[in-house]
């Protein structure tokens, strides 16, 4: 056993122990859950640029990130016998998707394809000709496309929101498309490094705790001086936890860790720990960091405090909803724990003193009555519906994380035309779970022929977003997955299109041929191109806004190629190049 033992120089009054211990328990899980998923799908030693489970925007990473050399192309291999069940294709996400359902009730997913092998491939090149379409997303019977143990059935990309080229691989529940942690079916690999601890901080629940004597959080970073002794603290407070895991040496890649545990003197207070978790589950984990330090730095702080609507399934307070309460005026000990799935751990201690202050408990009934007054109430677990003149809100249950109150203005601006009409929630300004729907009045004057140019945008800051718009007599309906100010605008103008690597009437070279494309409002919806009048696959990569097209349908001399492009509101723009080739 290696034990390298740490102490950690923290700012703002505190002293904080660090322990950290390398290989000094047993492996975790033990056993593999099914032994017949610990082969790699790439004959490559698992490196990881990602982990199961890490906090990104407004969700969990799904699987693990597999390093490929920094290479596309490399062989994919079905793990088990099974059926392909689904392909999708798209621009943006997975890019590239295959889903495998195998006949022991698992489901392994493979994302940032870049080509689809045997006949798995030749179903996606007849499917796309026939139905003269690039991104498509379909469900296969069961043993349309067998696949065997071993088999070869893709090659790694970079497709989609992929940020380099890299295998996104996911195991799931087949039943319920409940994704698992990778590493829990046996997967090799090597790491020796104890996750990082890289802060803390402590959270009054209220303006009543002060902590120090102020009433205002603590952050305490781990390479921060000076060096101070025990933390004051009176009232209820909650803490949250800056911690990342990296697999290998030099790694810039901060993946998330496998479990986190905080003791209260040796009491088990808190766990968070995700090794499987539903897709409706995810956008929860808003709820439990602290939110508006994440926006601002994507530094993800996981907090104790648990709200009455956050029904996950990986963040359990044993007591107190993860508020701390103790006024005793007894020195007390809190003691972070935070291990990866090899079983190498830190581990950071630091001391508290509580006062006697009998009224601290009532603080927070307090700070709602102050609210009261900024908005109407809203209920996590109730079904409500605000309505305003020329615009209503319907939110389902469950949509908020808890009692709240959803504070309504009304605005103009030069662009919109329709009042901006903010909606946002008060005491916790979060994220909804789930989408809930907005109808705007469309404005007296609209002719009707430009009714199907309008749309419901979201305005958060600088952010302007078109949200899908239906029209409803004489409103506009859209779903939506965030507060902010909602207006109507008007898209009237095509989407452009600028030649890469082509001209008019010059001799082409090169083995694709490239067009960028953009959309100023609502988006691009459709696309096309065709060569000599012949319908041409065009793939639509959405990090570099352009369509590929490859040049082996061109024949030799002259060549018309035609792109025809669309966006959400039926605007079409269309041009011709003449192309030669030699």
């Amino acid at each position: 056993m290696r034990t390298i033992i740490l102490t950690l120089l923290l700012c703002l009054g505190v002293t904080l122990n660090a322990q950290i211990t390398l290989n000094s328990e047993p492996k975790q899980p033990g056993k593999p859950i099914s032994t017949a998923y610990t082969t790699m799908p790439i004959r490559l030693p698992l490196s990881m640029a990602g982990g199961f489970a890490e906090i990104r925007s407004n969700h969990f990473h799904s699987g693990i990130d597999i390093r490929t050399d920094g290479k596309e192309g490399q062989q994919v291999f079905a793990p088990n016998d099974g059926y392909v069940s689904r392909i999708n294709i798209s621009a943006w996400g997975g890019g590239k998707v295959l889903y495998i359902t195998h006949p022991d009730g698992y489901r392994t997913v493979y994302m940032h394809l870049s080509e689809f092998c045997g006949d798995i491939g030749r179903f996606v090149y007849n499917y796309q000709y026939a139905h003269h379409t690039f991104a498509f997303d379909i469900e296969l019977p069961k043993d349309s496309i067998p696949v065997k143990k071993g088999q070869l059935v893709a090659l790694t990309g970079n497709t989609g929101g992929s940020a380099g080229p890299h295998l996104h691989y996911e195991i799931r529940y087949a039943e319920n498309d409940q994704t698992i942690n990778p590493l829990l079916f046996g997967l090799q690999y090597n790491d020796l490094i104890a996750p990082t601890i890289a802060g803390i901080k402590i959270y009054p629940a209220d303006n009543s705790t002060t902590i120090n004597g102020r009433s205002e959080t603590k952050t305490l970073l781990s390479k921060q001086l000076p060096l101070y002794d025990t933390l004051t603290i009176n009232g209820r407070f909650y803490t949250g936890i800056y911690t990342y895991d990296q697999h290998e040496p030099g790694s810039r890649n901060k993946n998330g860790v496998h479990r986190i545990e905080l003791y209260l003197d040796d009491t088990l207070f808190y766990v968070y720990s995700v090794p499987t978790f539903l897709f409706e589950e995810t956008r929860a984990i808003n709820a439990i960091i602290d939110y508006p330090h994440y926006q601002r730095t994507r530094e993800y702080y996981i907090i104790t405090r648990h709200l009455r609507g956050d029904r996950n399934n990986f963040s359990t307070a044993y007591r107190d909803k993860g508020y701390i309460c103790l006024n005793d005026n007894k020195t007390h000990r809190l003691r972070y724990r935070v291990s990866d799935h090899k079983g190498n751990y830190s581990q950071q201690t630091l001391y508290i003193r509580t006062a006697k202050k009998p009224d601290a408990q009532n603080a927070v009934d307090n700070t709602s009555k102050t609210i009261l007054a900024s908005g109407e109430p809203i209920s996590y677990f109730k079904h409500f519906k605000l309505e305003k003149e020329g615009f209503r809100a319907d939110i389902k249950p469950y949509t908020v994380y808890e009692n709240d109150q959803l504070a309504y203005s009304r605005s103009k601006d030069n662009l919109s035309l329709s009042n901006r009409h903010r909606i946002n929630l008060v005491k916790y300004p979060l994220p909804p779970h789930q989408s809930f729907d907005v109808w705007l009045d469309i404005p007296q004057g609209i002719a009707d022929e430009k009714i199907d140019k309008l749309t419901i945008v979201c305005i958060n800051g600088n952010s302007v977003s078109a949200l899908p718009t239906t029209i409803e007599g004489r409103s506009l309906r859209a779903p939506t997955r965030s507060f902010g100010d909602f207006a109507i605008r008007i898209d009237t103008t095509a989407p452009t299109m600028t030649p890469v690597n082509f001209g008019g009437n010059k001799t082409f070279r090169s083995s694709t041929i490239t067009l960028k494309i953009a959309d100023n409002l609502t988006g691009i919806v459709s696309y096309s191109c065709h060569i000599n009048g012949q319908w041409q696959l065009a793939e639509h990569d959405g990090k570099t806004a352009t369509l590929n097209v490859s040049a082996k349908h061109l024949r030799k001399g002259k060549n018309t190629v035609t792109f025809r492009i669309s966006d959400a509101t039926g605007n079409i723009a269309e041009q011709s190049w003449n192309i030669i080739k030699n």
